[in-house]
């Protein structure tokens, strides 16, 4: 870190928003300054001498999603609960809770209320004291998948708007440019001179250092491909999915670039990839690619999925989806129906086909909230449960006609071909 640090943006003197660190996955309260000669972000932690600084240089992210990543470390801070406020814990929220690991050592993570054992307030000093125990499930940090028993002043409520700093929408924005201007410099342009005067071009942008999946894109005769991910050979085009292994689980994927995927049933027809992406996100912390399938009209739902490079960070949504304690449904009360878990391999033709939303920021496209975690015990549960039950079965027996057509079609070609071949004798 350097010793003087050029004049630069401070937004606030406050520690108004959160960090969450890479070292210990724990989230910080801070404030960052932008140095604007530099193009570097320094990152000040509240409680912390000016060692502890973090500072980041906007030519050290290797892509777009490097960036994208970092900036999602940043969110407003999160406000401590009220004792009086217990109420608004229930089953299937999202935290930011204290864990405790020794004197004068809480450190921050996300987590999902689990069960609430209610217990009688009481009076104090005039003030209302919460006596309530909540167990809580962590979704990230050194007990990410445990439960823990705390008290509400080890709570905070999570602020979902994303901190409107200037610092750090400037950085970003340097960061990027520089990520473009590297992946030009790299770019190798060839030309097709097979038959006379070109008619396509290709531009693949290379870089070693990045490990991240391929994306390519085709527009109409004029084939501009654009690469930047695992090197390849000159003029070589790369397609995601190609090559695609048989997923055998037990290990993370992010540095291979493939994509897991889990597919859902029972979705709102009106829904939006980006909806999904920005539920996903604000109950678990990842950020993942969410495509929509198109359904035939006479079909009152429709089909997804979610989709990462990383299957650590799939298996953390999978676990949020499949919670028993909850149920997923839209503000219309249609349940969500969690398929397995798969690698794209098969289905990567049909995906790749699809809109992706997931390059659009966390926007809010409506008033009216889309989705919803519904807890266990409640009269919403169990109509929910009911709905999905119900389209279950309905699957169930669908399936079965599928079959029973199947075998109708192969009974009809068959003796359609057996007459043919009879004839063909007689002649």
């Amino acid at each position: 870190m350097a010793d003087v640090m050029h004049e630069g943006h401070n937004t606030t003197g406050d520690y108004d928003i959160e960090y969450r660190s890479k070292d210990d996955d724990a989230w910080y309260s801070a404030r960052v300054i932008l140095d604007n000669d530099e193009k570097s972000l320094v990152v000040k932690l509240e409680g912390f001498s000016e060692a502890s600084d973090l500072k980041f240089r906007a030519d050290e992210f290797e892509n777009q999603a490097a960036v994208e990543e970092f900036v999602k470390r940043f969110r407003s801070v999160s406000e401590q609960l009220q004792d009086r406020d217990c109420y608004q814990l229930v089953k299937g929220k999202k935290v930011c809770a204290a864990l405790s690991f020794g004197l004068d050592d809480l450190r921050y993570y996300d987590a999902v209320v689990d069960d609430v054992r209610h217990q009688g307030h009481v009076l104090r000093d005039g003030e209302d004291e919460c006596r309530c125990t909540f167990i809580l499930c962590w979704l990230h940090g050194p007990r990410s998948g445990k439960l823990t028993i705390v008290n509400i002043a080890n709570i905070c409520t999570i602020q979902v708007a994303a901190p409107a700093d200037l610092s750090i929408v400037s950085f970003a924005k340097f960061a990027k440019q520089n990520v473009q201007i590297a992946c030009s410099k790299s770019c190798i342009v060839s030309t097709s001179t097979v038959g006379g005067p070109s008619k396509h071009k290709e531009v693949i942008c290379l870089s070693s250092s990045v490990k991240s999946s391929a994306k390519s894109r085709s527009q109409d005769d004029d084939a501009v491909e654009s690469f930047c991910g695992n090197r390849a050979k000159d003029e070589e085009r790369v397609s995601l999915g190609a090559d695609v292994d048989e997923d055998k689980g037990g290990y993370d994927t992010a540095e291979s670039g493939r994509l897991h995927y889990i597919l859902i049933d029972n979705l709102e027809n009106d829904l939006s990839a980006s909806s999904i992406r920005r539920f996903i996100h604000e109950n678990t912390s990842v950020s993942p690619q969410a495509y929509l399938f198109p359904s035939r009209l006479s079909v009152p739902s429709a089909s997804g999925a979610i989709a990462s490079t990383s299957k650590k960070s799939l298996d953390q949504i999978y676990e949020f989806l499949i919670n028993p304690n909850h149920l997923i449904v839209s503000a219309r009360g249609r349940p969500w129906v969690i398929g397995k878990m798969v690698l794209s391999g098969a289905f990567q033709a049909t995906l790749g086909s699809l809109p992706d939303e997931s390059q659009d920021e966390f926007k809010k496209e409506r008033l009216i909230k889309e989705l919803q975690v519904v807890p266990s015990g409640t009269e919403a549960y169990k109509t929910a449960m009911q709905l999905r039950d119900l389209y279950i079965d309905f699957v169930n027996h669908e399936k079965l006609l599928y079959k029973r057509l199947a075998f109708e079609e192969s009974r009809i070609l068959k003796s359609s071909s057996s007459v043919e071949t009879r004839n063909g004798e007689g002649c």
